[in-house]
């Protein structure tokens, strides 16, 4: 079941694959696997000039089995590519401990001055929410985990992240100017409901994000996916 495709045309940081390929497509198997019920991803490296030169294309998407639940089937969206500047995660030796250590004591002055609406760095500064290319990987769920290339040690690089909501009541400053009424916060603020908080209506998990990473050192190695 196919999620998401991205040209590195539109998104000029987007890595190249195997022999430069320059359109990447996630898919997602339908079917859960194994006795956790995982889900299982994959990655497609094309080239776009020799896909856009084919000679026959199909009318229709297949048809996906039987789904248990409406969030496993994606909504279809169209991708309006914004660049922004994202800095790490703040947790363990993501940063060097004394920045760390500045960080949480800003976070707490914030909390201190402005109650429950403060920002924070993690929320509101450093890693949007939504679907993104690149980037830093968030880790709110599991802390910071060590992804290494599997077929030769090198640390991994993120790819890309899916997420269930382009905008969440923890990251108020996220939501577009035109999606926010600038009298309220968090979800509060969010004008348009679901289809503005959640447009592919996918879920990964329970409240957590898809980190998929590649090896900068062979494109053609295994790609690696982590739920955090």
């Amino acid at each position: 079941m196919g999620l998401a495709q991205f040209f590195r045309r539109d998104i000029p940081g987007l890595a190249a694959g195997p022999d430069d390929a320059d359109l990447v497509q996630l898919f997602r198997c339908p079917c859960t696997h194994g006795p956790y019920l995982e889900r299982r991803y994959g990655l497609v490296w094309r080239q776009a000039a020799e896909t856009e030169r084919a000679e026959r294309f199909l009318a229709a998407p297949p048809e996906v089995p039987l789904l248990r639940r409406e969030h496993e089937l994606p909504e279809p969206c169209v991708l309006h590519p914004e660049e922004v500047d994202t800095y790490p995660w703040a947790e363990d030796d993501t940063l060097p401990a004394l920045l760390i250590a500045r960080i949480d004591a800003w976070d707490d002055a914030q909390a201190m001055e402005h109650g429950p609406d403060a920002p924070t760095y993690q929320g509101d500064l450093s890693i949007p929410p939504g679907w993104r290319v690149g980037g830093f990987p968030s880790w709110g769920s599991t802390g910071p985990i060590a992804v290494d290339c599997a077929a030769c040690a090198t640390p991994m690089r993120l790819l890309l992240t899916a997420e269930d909501y382009e905008m969440d009541g923890g990251s108020h400053s996220w939501v577009p100017l035109e999606d926010r009424d600038p009298s309220l916060r968090g979800m509060a603020s969010i004008r348009g409901g679901r289809s503005v908080a959640q447009p592919t209506r996918l879920r990964f998990g329970r409240d957590r994000d898809l980190h998929v990473f590649t090896c900068p050192a062979g494109p053609g190695h295994p790609h690696r996916w982590v739920l955090s």
